[in-house]
C-alpha cells in the first residue's frame, strides 16, 4: 500500500464510517492534499487490491461501509453501473458493425 492509499484509508476509516458520514472525492482531495485523480485511483486500489469495504455513492461520496444495508446499497449501485456500461458496449458494437456495412450506390431500375 502506498502513502496516498494509507492516508485515504485512515481518513475514511476514522472519520467517514457509514453513509451518513460520506465525503466527496473533491473534499477528500482537498483535506488530504492528494489530487482528485489519485484519490479515485487510490480508492479503487483499496477496494480491489486490499479488499477494503469502501463504498462510492453517487449522491453521498466515499465512506467506509458500516452495515449490511450499506454493503447492499454499494453492491446494487455497482451492479447498476455494470448494466449501463453493458448496454453502452452493445450499442457501440452494433453502431460500429452498422458503420462498416457497405453502402450500395443508388441503382436506377430499368423498366
Amino acid at each position: 500500500m502506498n502513502q496516498n492509499e494509507i492516508t485515504i484509508l485512515n481518513k475514511l476509516k476514522n472519520f467517514h464510517k457509514g453513509k451518513d458520514q460520506a465525503i466527496t472525492y473533491k473534499d477528500l482531495a482537498r483535506r488530504t492534499g492528494i489530487n482528485e485523480r489519485e484519490v479515485r485511483s487510490s480508492v479503487a486500489a483499496l477496494v480491489t487490491c486490499y479488499q477494503q469495504p469502501i463504498a462510492s455513492s453517487s449522491e453521498a461520496g466515499y465512506y467506509f461501509i458500516n452495515s449490511q444495508e450499506e454493503f447492499d446499497h454499494a453492491r446494487n449501485e455497482l451492479m447498476s453501473r455494470i448494466k449501463k456500461l453493458s448496454r453502452r458496449i452493445k450499442g457501440l458494437r452494433i453502431g460500429y458493425q452498422k458503420s462498416k456495412q457497405e453502402v450500395k450506390p443508388y441503382q436506377e431500375v430499368m423498366f
